[in-house]
């Protein structure tokens, strides 16, 4: 099972905006940043309204640069969901070529437990 998403790569998404290099190229926090909204949006499919996930886990690899203007998808596979464990295989293309990849874990809550009050 698989979630496809598409995403452009904008200037506020380059190391060099993000102060996270100073290439300006994609950033390696934009490309977690896109491969957990599209893992927990994937898992959140497999819930009720009152569970959310939290990432507990990644390793990653960023592979190749992706320029202003570049479109890409980030593919999320599921590997396994295990009680309230859900393992994804991830990797970010553009055409054929791979941007990234990574596995991670993202682990199911209740919403309630992670509301902040003042």
């Amino acid at each position: 099972m698989e979630m496809v998403k598409e995403k452009t790569v904008t200037q506020k998404d380059l190391a060099s905006a993000l102060k996270s290099g100073n290439a300006d190229v994609l950033s390696t926090p934009t490309v977690l940043a896109w491969m957990e909204e599209t893992a927990s949006e994937f898992a959140q499919t497999f819930l009720s309204n009152d569970e959310i996930t939290v990432g507990a886990h990644v390793t990653l690899d960023h592979i190749a640069p992706a320029w202003p203007g570049e479109k890409v998808k980030v593919i999320a596979n599921l590997i396994e969901k295990s009680n309230r464990k859900f393992s994804f295989h991830i990797e970010m293309k553009s055409g054929e070529k791979l941007i990234a990849k990574a596995d991670h874990i993202r682990v199911a809550v209740k919403r309630e437990a992670f509301k902040h009050e003042n």
